[in-house]
């Protein structure tokens, strides 16, 4: 199965369950990775067949504006988004956040199917 992976879209949103944590935006980076079949656009090299990566991005950057307590509920919420707007065979999300000092970061990693 092919696979498209935009990398790293960094995002300022509010997050974190105390309250306290979501009073300021936080720093995080979104990682997705679409299956299917790529060959539409691989064979024509026509940008029509394929996915259009500035309005996904556009669109989780959007998506991430609403205040959220877990990680696990942004990717969720993204790869409902991903599947319902770009039809993938399926689609994998990780979000990535700095929580508490001494620890370099925390990564949530979901795939759903279509």
């Amino acid at each position: 199965m092919d696979s498209l992976c935009i990398t790293d879209i960094e995002l300022w949103t509010r997050l974190g369950v105390p309250e306290e944590e979501r009073k300021t935006e936080q720093h995080i980076l979104v990682t997705i990775e679409l299956l299917g079949d790529l060959s539409p656009v691989g064979k024509s090299d026509d940008v029509t067949r394929g996915i259009d990566y500035e309005k996904l991005t556009n669109d989780v950057r959007s998506l991430a504006k609403t205040e959220r307590k877990t990680i696990e509920c942004l990717a969720e919420d993204i790869a409902a988004m991903v599947l319902k707007s770009y039809k993938p065979q399926s689609v994998k999300v990780s979000v990535w956040k700095e929580p508490l000092p001494g620890v370099r970061g925390v990564k949530a990693t979901i795939q759903r199917p279509s």
